[in-house]
């Protein structure tokens, strides 16, 4: 399968764990008299049980001098009493990923929310189970019995396993981004770049105060699309049965030629690309949002080498020259059609008269 395909795959199926969150929501209302609890909670017992017990009989051994080997009692102590430092931390880590999620997931595939291409349908599954979002339960365990491996194991509501999440790497991994692949939002920054080139991008004062601009949505004359003979050129249409409206063409040509235009896109992308240590949050943009335009997809969980980071900024301008500009823009105010015919009309036997 091409990699559009497979990304594409990937998110009809978060987007398919998603329908379900919502399917659920829709049908508790209608379920008052059931009892379900949607996530049962973390059941320590199995795991700490036998350790307390251990934990006892060794510091009593140390305590009486009666331990064979105190260096690696007390050793095996410590990791006793550092795995709850690292349970808790993993915990506060968890929490603070899934008090997140739901407002990602409704942005989803959106500036600002999760990127349903990249990020893995067990991850999404998991997070949606911790959070509540559908039924399910997680246990803690150390596997092979060994406290270094601490994980966190997530099972679906009939007890199918989901994935397995090792503590000492989840912790790390907060200490730079999230659980999960969040797109970035250039929305500020992509108008601040319009309001910041007034030689560019038309504005008005508000209120008359110069300090209060606005942005029109269009643009100033000299990026305005000409005829052979230097005049704008003008489409015009049809409103109404009765009105027309004249348009003029925006020249994109001309502004990605802009200098001003180029040195603000590179300040834009080169800021996406320092801002994080990995490249996952800008392959999340690229797939989701440059994609739609340039229909080139980058492979998940990769580092961008410098000709991909080169040719994403390219990529960036094409997107924000396709999409945060406008093609056409009203001139003047709509008219009557019977105005349009008049003038017309009054043209044509001016120049007869010149004839």
């Amino acid at each position: 399968m091409a990699l559009k395909e497979t990304l594409f795959e990937n998110k009809k199926i978060n987007e398919q764990i998603k329908f379900a969150v919502a399917e659920k929501q829709s049908s508790l209302s209608y379920e008052l008299g059931y009892n379900d609890s949607k996530t049962e909670a973390l059941d320590f017992a199995d795991l700490y049980d036998p350790l307390v017990k251990q934990y006892a009989e060794i510091q009593l051994k140390l305590q009486n001098g009666t331990s064979e080997n105190p260096v690696a009692d007390r050793k095996y102590v410590d990791k006793i009493t550092g795995s709850v430092q690292v349970i808790k931390t993993g915990l506060e880590n968890i929490i603070g990923n899934t008090e997140i999620w739901g407002e990602m997931v409704q942005n989803a595939g959106l500036m600002g929310g999760v990127d349903l291409m990249g990020t893995p349908v067990s991850r999404f599954l998991t997070l949606t189970i911790l959070n509540g979002g559908l039924s399910g339960k997680s246990e803690i365990k150390a596997i092979d019995n060994d406290l270094n491996k601490l994980a966190f194991e997530i099972y679906e509501k009939d007890g199918k396993f989901v994935e397995r999440i090792y503590l000492n790497k989840l912790n790390e991994l907060s200490l730079t981004q999230d659980m999960f692949i969040s797109i970035p939002d250039t929305s500020k920054e992509n108008e601040n770049f319009k309001l910041s080139s007034p030689e560019i991008f038309e504005t008005r004062e508000l209120g008359g105060e110069s300090e209060n601009v606005q942005l029109t949505g269009g643009v100033t004359e000299v990026y305005r699309k000409k005829t052979k003979t230097e005049e704008l050129d003008i489409k015009t249409k049809d409103i109404d049965a009765n009105m027309v409206q004249d348009f003029y063409i925006v020249d994109k040509t001309i502004i990605g030629e802009s200098i001003q235009f180029n040195i603000e896109m590179n300040k834009i992308t080169a800021g996406m690309l320092e801002a994080y240590q990995s490249s996952d949050q800008v392959i999340a943009f690229n797939n989701n949002i440059l994609a739609e335009v340039t229909n080139h997809y980058i492979k998940p969980g990769k580092a961008l080498r410098e000709k991909e980071q080169l040719k994403f900024q390219e990529d960036y301008k094409e997107w924000y020259l396709e999409k945060e500009i406008g093609n056409e823009f009203p001139l003047g105010v709509p008219r009557l059609k019977t105005q349009e015919i008049k003038e017309e009309a009054e043209e044509v036997v001016e120049q007869e008269q010149v004839v």
